[in-house]
């Protein structure tokens, strides 16, 4: 029996680690890809969605995994859907959840979804009008696609302003939220219309730098299982969140199919939905697929099928934990060109995930690994415990010789131990 042809859209450490879990069952392409990702599978690029799409026919690619919010928010589910493609993702209309924050919000409204209170506003005045409404610390989101680094935090209402017109010059609308106080939760699942499969929970670190202060980033590191994520909390965000979600969706004549991440703030133990992403999350996808015993092909399978539903995918009793390694000026201004040798030698059992890496072959003798993005990559590993993980991530962190030119945090699953320890 051949195995099945996948292709993953995208070319960034979520991809590369989608690409990694999905080889152990089918045959991988990734479109465009990286060169980390061409080191272990077939990669090929593409100038628009027609060219796409008549590579995935003649390559006779059955199935696509989309991965980054960009291309579902520019309408490939339903390019491709149009050329007799099955793709894992949702439609333009459906991701608009993720790529209008202000739309997503008044969905939650409309279908009793806790959440947040919050203003949208659309011009700099109103901004200033509802700012008042709220209390310090201020909560401000673009309501577009920002690749992660859309939302800001903070006390200064001058520095609020700011954000707030940098956004408003690039958006149609912000979304000023009230600030939740608790613990954050990423929470999967994947979905078909009603029916749905869950994958679990990670805790992402969204703060450049330790103990969740500086910018937010795209994140910087995650982990999984994460331990407030008990059964009883999972029981309340499928029944308070994902259900109302669906329902939702289906009241307003939306056809939901993918993946659905629920971002969500846990507050005295009750969850509030802070976002929805359309997608799996960056770096929580890394984290989760170390653990992933259920292949993702059966899974998306049996959602066709309507086979196996409502249930929980197989995932491993151990723990994952993954660091993210930036260039230094991360996110603003990140250095590049820098050489990363090293990363090409990394110790069984860690493994790299390449998120903004290239293959310098300039010297066709040496070729190495030099930097060309913001977060450069993943060290990932599955152990029996956090500290484990720990104990094997950062000395090897460390050891390199590009450490003067990477930022990277140092405290990954630290408020885990808390809840370990049985402390509130």
């Amino acid at each position: 029996m051949s195995l099945p042809r996948i292709l993953v859209l995208g070319g960034g450490g979520r991809e590369h680690a989608l690409c990694w879990h999905l080889s152990k069952f089918s045959r991988i392409s990734c479109a465009p890809g990286s060169d980390g990702i061409a080191e272990s599978f077939e990669t090929w690029a593409f100038n628009d969605f027609a060219q796409l799409a008549s590579q995935i026919k003649s390559k006779k690619i059955e199935t696509v995994v989309v991965g980054p919010e960009k291309y579902l928010a520019e309408g490939v589910v339903d390019f491709l859907e149009k050329e007799g493609v099955f793709a894992f993702g949702p439609t333009q209309k459906a991701a608009a959840l993720e790529s209008d924050k202000a739309w997503a919000k008044d969905f939650c409204l409309r279908h009793s979804i806790p959440t947040a209170r919050s203003a949208t506003c659309c011009d700099i005045a109103s901004f200033h009008r509802e700012i008042k409404k709220f209390a310090p610390p201020f909560v401000i989101k673009a309501s577009g696609l920002a690749a992660g680094k859309g939302v800001w935090i903070g006390e200064n209402m001058n520095e609020a302003a700011k954000f707030a017109a940098a956004a408003l010059s690039q958006h149609s609308s912000i979304v000023i939220e009230e600030f939740l106080r608790g613990e954050e939760v990423s929470f999967f699942a994947m979905v078909d219309g009603e029916n749905y499969i869950l994958l679990g929970g990670a805790q992402d670190h969204k703060r450049l730098l330790e103990n969740d202060e500086g910018p937010n980033t795209g994140g910087m590191g995650a982990y999984s299982p994460v331990p407030i994520l008990n059964k009883n909390l999972e029981t309340k965000i499928v029944e308070k969140i994902l259900k109302p979600s669906l329902a939702g969706l289906k009241s307003d004549k939306i056809d939901y199919r993918g993946f659905l991440f629920l971002g969500v703030m846990v507050v005295a133990n009750e969850p509030y939905l802070l976002e929805y992403n359309c997608r799996m999350g960056d770096p929580e996808t890394q984290a989760l697929m170390l653990r992933l015993e259920s292949p993702l092909t059966e899974l998306i399978q049996n959602l066709r099928d309507s086979r196996n539903l409502n249930s929980q995918a197989r995932l491993s009793n151990l723990v994952s934990l993954n660091v993210v390694v930036a260039a230094k000026g991360y996110p603003d201004k990140p250095a590049s060109g820098f050489s990363l040798a090293g990363i090409e030698n990394v110790p069984e059992p860690l493994r790299i995930f390449h998120s903004g890496t290239r293959l310098d072959r300039s010297d066709l003798k040496n070729p190495h690994w030099v930097a060309s993005g913001g977060r450069l990559f993943s060290v990932n590993v599955l152990q029996k415990t956090l500290v484990d993980c720990q104990q094997l991530i950062y000395p090897w962190i460390e050891s390199q010789k590009f450490l003067k030119d990477v930022t990277y945090r140092r405290d990954i699953a630290v408020k885990a131990y808390r809840h370990l320890r049985g402390v509130a």
